[in-house]
């Protein structure tokens, strides 16, 4: 069995110096000149990826029960800004607002904003994600009449920040908010809002999806003391769950979930992406350095800084990109049936437990795109999501999240005498040998056999001057365990034009 990883890394950083030294695989090449553009550099499987510093906007707002980790959180995502290259706001002011729980809200004077941040989804555009600390605002009773965290024209913002790429990170109390306002549960993610909890106590928490930029560091079963929500719903068939809870290992109280208890989980919504995570009640949860690093994959996925474990698809969200094509013409009926076919297979064998089943009726709906005509619609959004499938499925197969395959490559284009060249080194970090294919704008070329610690190194010419900024595709393949295990990587590279 083929088992393929797919992963599309961008805004590298670039690389001071790009040292083209003779191999056995490739031609030398002589030093860059001093114009050319440095060049980008691309490690696998790690998720990680550099990054120009971004912005995020941290939602504290209070108009009910105050969470006393709000402040502990927010300063822990501002040194998590200060070690990994992004910057907080913060939007928590005091307020008056009173009920059973007291009176008022300290909010965060000395941090926040002097006014809301949700003006127009255009200003909400310079943050690449927005996180929501617990901004419980006392709606659960689902009165109408009471004020919510966002008034009408705040969502209207908020909603048009999402539904233009924008991201969303929930965590803990963020699904007890705003309760009057369907639109947000399904953001939060399948409707799902806080029911209940019950005495705070230790648990297991269970990786589901361990190839998850916020899940690949943890362990299968994760033991921590914890506030343990119950959720009005289960949001799994509209979310693609991260971790559950194990009842069976705590006391869970009134609205148990059973033996389906989802608690972490993220979706790609109406154009931007969303991740929640219900734990975090503790003050202690955000001096756990696991914890830590959990939350910071929320943030950075969300950003769209890193990349990995399928990229929150579900099956439902590849459902409804088939839905949207034109099969109006008869070929493409026939293959966009083939495909729902196939997905529908892949969904009942995943839903079993049965990974490779389901990979292996993924490469059939994968195999079947290309008799799709360009009037089908946006295939290429479909070949993406079916490469996200693949990954996700890949790392619950038996074995599947040991599957990726180490390397390193590097592109950059060269000016020599005249003319430019796209330079392209791959270096296998692998014990083993292993195959790899460059793909260019500009030719092909595949290597076998390449020894562990060797380069793959090939100079393809442009024939032109001046070059348009594009991508270099990677494909590096081995056999592991009877298994062809096949990696693919996308390698930017700098434009001379």
């Amino acid at each position: 069995m083929k088992k393929f990883n797919r992963k599309i890394n961008r805004g590298l950083a670039a690389f001071a110096a790009f040292p083209l030294l003779a191999t056995g695989l490739g031609v030398a090449a002589a030093a860059p000149a001093a114009s050319s553009p440095a060049p980008t550099s691309l490690s696998v499987p790690s998720a990680s990826v550099l990054a120009e510093d971004y912005k995020i906007l941290v939602v504290g707002k209070t108009l009910g029960f105050r969470h006393s980790h709000i402040d502990n959180t927010t300063n822990t995502l501002i040194e998590l800004g200060a070690e990994n290259g992004f910057t907080v706001d913060v939007w928590d002011p005091p307020n008056d607002s009173s009920g059973w729980w007291g009176a008022g809200s300290p909010g965060q004077p000395d941090l926040t904003m002097d006014s809301t941040p949700f003006t127009s989804a255009e200003d909400l555009a310079q943050y690449a994600t927005i996180v929501f600390v617990s901004p419980v605002d006392n709606t659960n009773d689902m009165n109408p009449d009471k004020p919510r965290l966002l008034d009408d024209t705040e969502l209207a913002a908020f909603q048009g920040y999402i539904r233009g790429g924008g991201g969303f990170v929930g965590l803990h109390a963020a699904t007890d908010t705003m309760h009057t306002v369907p639109w947000y549960s399904e953001l939060t993610g399948g409707g799902a809002r806080f029911a209940s909890h019950p005495a705070q106590q230790q648990a297991t928490m269970r990786v589901e999806s361990p190839a998850h930029p916020s899940t690949e560091h943890l362990p299968a079963a994760w033991d921590r003391f914890d506030e343990w929500y119950n959720y009005t719903q289960n949001p799994r068939e509209d979310v693609h769950v991260l971790i559950t809870l194990d009842e069976s290992t705590y006391s869970p109280g009134g609205n148990a979930m059973g033996a389906d208890h989802p608690l972490a989980w993220c979706h790609n919504f109406e154009g931007g992406r969303s991740w929640y995570e219900g734990a975090g009640h503790t003050d202690a949860s955000w001096t756990d350095p696991a914890f830590r690093q959990h939350v910071l994959g929320g943030v950075e996925w969300t950003a769209g800084v890193v990349e990995g474990g399928g990229n929150c698809v579900t099956f439902g969200e590849v459902d409804g990109v088939v839905a949207e094509l034109d099969t109006t013409t008869h070929g493409d009926a026939e293959a966009v049936a083939g495909i729902t076919g196939h997905l529908d297979d892949a969904e009942a064998a995943a839903d079993a437990g049965d990974h490779a089943a389901a990979l292996t009726a993924i490469a059939a709906a994968q195999a079947l795109v290309a008799d799709l005509s360009d009037e089908a619609g946006d295939t290429a959004l479909l070949v993406t999501k079916l490469a996200d499938l693949t990954d996700w499925q890949s790392a619950l197969d038996e074995g599947g999240s040991e599957v990726d395959l180490a390397f390193t490559a590097q592109a950059q284009v060269r000016d020599l005498a005249g003319r430019d060249y796209l330079a392209v080194r791959v270096a296998n970090e692998e014990d083993t040998p292993v195959d790899v294919t460059v793909t260019t704008p500009y030719g092909e070329r595949t290597f076998e056999d390449v020894a562990p610690g060797a380069n793959a190194y090939q100079s393809f010419s442009t024939r032109q001057a001046g070059v348009p900024a594009g991508d270099v595709t990677v494909t590096v393949s081995a056999e592991r365990d009877g298994d062809e295990v096949v990696e693919e990587a996308l390698v930017p590279y700098e434009g001379t034009d």
